[in-house]
Order: C-alpha cells, then structure tokens, then sequence
C-alpha cells in the first residue's frame, strides 16, 4: 500500500507542473456505478465534493483540479467490490486531512482504514484514510502533516 500511495503522490506531483504544448494533463476520472442516485448521496453529502451538474446517466463534481465523474451502468450483479471496482482508487487530498476526515466520519463515511502515516518525504507526513463508495470503489482521502505537529 505504501509504494501505491508513494506512487500515487509522484504522478500528482508530476501533474501539478504545467504542461506545455503537446504533453497530457489528467483532468478527470469516470467511475461506472450501479445507483446514481446513491452515488451522487455519497459523494455530495458524505464525502462533500461539489456536483456541478447531472445530465441523463451522468453526474459531475467539482474536484478542485480534477472533474470526478460518475456514469450509471447496468450490471447483473449487485454485490459490492466485484469486477473493476476492485481495482480502482480515488485519492483525494486535503489540506487538513485529519480535519476532512472527522468531519467524514460524522457524514456517515465508514472507513475501512484509520488515518495512517503512508510515507514521508523527510520533513512531512503524508497521512491516509481509506473508504469504499456504494459500488465498493476504493477511496482515500490524504494529505501532507508536517514532522513537527505528528505526535
């Protein structure tokens, strides 16, 4: 898990550059759900990204930097963590993780995962805490804690 995030936070930090003329800029991640109803819940009202706007299977939130995306599809199975959600996570960065995270967790976010220091990079801490959405997507929500506030 800790390589994952690590390699996670080098290709955001290579993304924050910005790009010039004919380099690729990620600027937006489609998450296939079962419920988009539930989903646009979840994320609106538990985890607190803005929805811009919903037009016939779609929804879109504000991500600051980055547009999440949700797409209603039909599968015949309802059980959670099957298929490609599975194999998908969602980082979201705060720049008060433990503030994001309380404030989370009174939404009504379970976390399958406490706020843990997931790697360093010599004078901070990157914090994470992991969720699932209704459709069993990985999510964390991390951010950067400085060596001497971590007790």
């Amino acid at each position: 898990m800790r390589h994952k995030l690590l390699s996670l936070v080098v290709v955001a930090t290579a993304l924050a550059s910005p790009a010039s003329a004919g380099e690729l800029k990620a600027n937006r991640i489609i998450l296939r759900v079962t419920d988009l109803k539930a989903s646009i819940a979840f994320y609106r009202d538990r985890v607190g990204l803005r929805l811009q706007s919903t037009f016939d299977e779609f929804a879109v939130f504000d991500g600051h930097g980055m547009t999440l995306m949700l797409q209603e599809l039909v599968r015949k199975s309802n059980a959670p963590n099957g298929g490609l959600s599975a194999f998908t996570e969602v980082v979201l960065e705060s720049e008060d993780v433990m503030k994001s995270y309380a404030e989370m967790k009174v939404r009504g976010v379970v976390f399958t995962r406490e706020p843990f220091a997931a790697t360093t990079d010599g004078s901070r801490v990157l914090y994470a805490a992991n969720f699932k959405d209704p459709d069993g997507h990985v999510l964390s929500v991390t951010g950067w804690v400085s060596r001497t506030t971590v007790r």
